[in-house]
């Protein structure tokens, strides 16, 4: 959980902020509650004060003599008076239950303050005055105002419980939406693929704190798009270049080999040799395709193609091959039959497609060509019934030159190009490309095509 939050920047902005809430609901609770407090230990402070002056007054000033009408001083202040010997001589209904003497003496000075004791039921607050002939005891109940303050801190408490699970859900979404810019600055980047490295991102469309992440980008693609060009510029001038050495090398071991000036052993090294060079004349071929389809500036025909006869077209050269394997070519189409795209580069896609299912499809085994709609995108499948494919390098397929078994790659055809130049040609039509398969069940292939597409170049501007 730990490592989750320090790796979360939403998570650490959301906790930051409920910790910061809480902290301050709890600071704002506390000062309230002591200023609350404070407040009536004040005003109590100055009740008794204010009654002790009043009660001087009559006696000292006005001579009044002791009677109840001098204990008449508001309903929730008692009086009790004494002689100098500490002798009870008046005092109100209930001092004695409420400030007995036994627990409450008289002090040695003058306007001392005493807190009562809780245990004994009451909250109160007891002054001692001395005056002419004795000595004053005021008390002050404040049974209510503790009340009052049980509650509030009841309730403190339970605000200050439900504030932290609050100031997460509320600082989760305000943050999850101020993160907002920055989900949306990942997504435009990672829609960047290398045939749209010419496009860059506006940082005027960004937050201030964020511009410097996108000319960052802006900078890391302006420099991936010139190592792509030179990348691409170099595979294809490599790809020129041996592609005409190979050529005349083939046909000098032809010419050698229709001289018949050699041994038999001589003509099967010389067999092979061609064939050994046909294979490399179809690597650069390859190569070459790749080449241009990473080109940016590569621009593919757009045509309204029939589905059914797309894939009769792309089985047709497979039917002898398909025979000598003992594999049956089945076609199934389904639903509206007009897809859009460029019909050479989709036949060759689906040929690559073909090549491998009849390759690795065991002898009475069927290969079918499916075409459907779905959401209106079109869909091209080509399932075998074959060997399938060990899940350890089923996520690597479409790499460059990866091949299931290294040992049979040109015993069984290919370099393992074949479905890097099908994810090109499904990339430079907008769609996806997917395999699925399970060994000893088969593998299915899936082109999935948008109902029209859009040039590259469209898309970069």
């Amino acid at each position: 959980m730990l490592d989750k939050v320090r790796r979360s920047i939403l998570l650490r902005l959301t906790v930051s902020a409920g910790l910061g809430i809480s902290l301050m609901a709890a600071a704002t609770g506390i000062y309230l509650y002591s200023s609350f407090h404070h407040a009536i230990t004040v005003t109590v402070a100055k009740d008794l004060v204010n009654t002790a002056k009043v009660l001087l007054h009559r006696l000292h000033e006005d001579q009044l003599p002791l009677d109840k009408e001098i204990l008449d001083v508001g309903e929730h202040l008692q009086v009790r008076l004494t002689d100098s010997r500490k002798k009870v001589l008046l005092e109100s209904k209930g001092m004695d239950q409420l400030v007995p003497m036994a627990i409450y003496p008289i002090p040695e000075r003058p306007w001392t303050f005493m807190d009562g004791r809780k245990e004994l039921g009451h909250s109160l607050t007891l002054l001692s005055v001395e005056y002419r002939d004795g000595w004053i005891q005021i008390a002050r109940n404040h049974d209510i105002e503790d009340a009052l303050l049980r509650k509030f801190r009841a309730s403190l408490f339970r605000v200050l419980g439900l504030i932290p699970l609050l100031a997460a859900v509320i600082g989760y979404w305000f943050m999850h939406h101020a993160l907002g810019p920055l989900k949306q600055l990942a997504q435009r980047a990672g829609n960047i693929r290398p045939e749209t490295l010419k496009t860059r991102l506006d940082p005027t469309e960004f937050p201030r704190e964020l511009e410097p992440i996108a000319l960052a980008l802006n900078d890391t693609l302006g420099r991936l798009e010139i190592a792509f060009t030179r990348l691409g510029e170099m595979n294809s001038d490599m790809a020129h270049d041996l592609r005409t050495p190979v050529h005349s090398l083939r046909l000098e071991v032809e010419g050698m080999l229709s001289r018949g000036e050699h041994s038999l052993e001589t003509g099967e090294s010389l067999s092979g040799m061609i064939e050994t060079l046909d294979h490399m004349a179809a690597l650069i071929e390859q190569m070459l395709f790749l080449a241009r389809a990473e080109d940016p500036a590569t621009k593919i025909e757009r045509a309204t193609l029939n589905a059914e006869a797309l894939l009769q077209g792309a089985a047709a050269p497979f039917e002898s091959i398909a025979e000598e394997s003992q594999v049956t070519i089945a076609i199934d189409v389904s639903g509206d039959q007009e897809l859009t795209g460029d019909p050479i580069l989709l036949r060759r896609a689906l040929h690559n497609l073909l090549a491998n299912a009849i390759r690795h499809s065991r002898p009475g085994g069927r290969v079918i060509l499916r075409a459907s709609a779905q959401s209106g995108n079109r869909i091209l499948e080509v399932e075998d019934q074959g060997e399938g494919i060990p899940s350890s390098i089923l996520t690597r397929l479409g790499q460059r030159f990866l091949r299931g078994d290294p040992s049979r790659g040109q015993q069984r055809g290919g370099a393992g190009l074949g479905l890097a130049i099908v994810q090109s040609i499904v990339r430079l039509h907008g769609g996806t490309f997917e395999i699925q398969s399970q060994e000893g069940m088969g593998t299915r292939a899936m082109i999935t095509l948008p109902e029209a597409f859009h040039e590259i170049q469209a898309q970069s501007t």
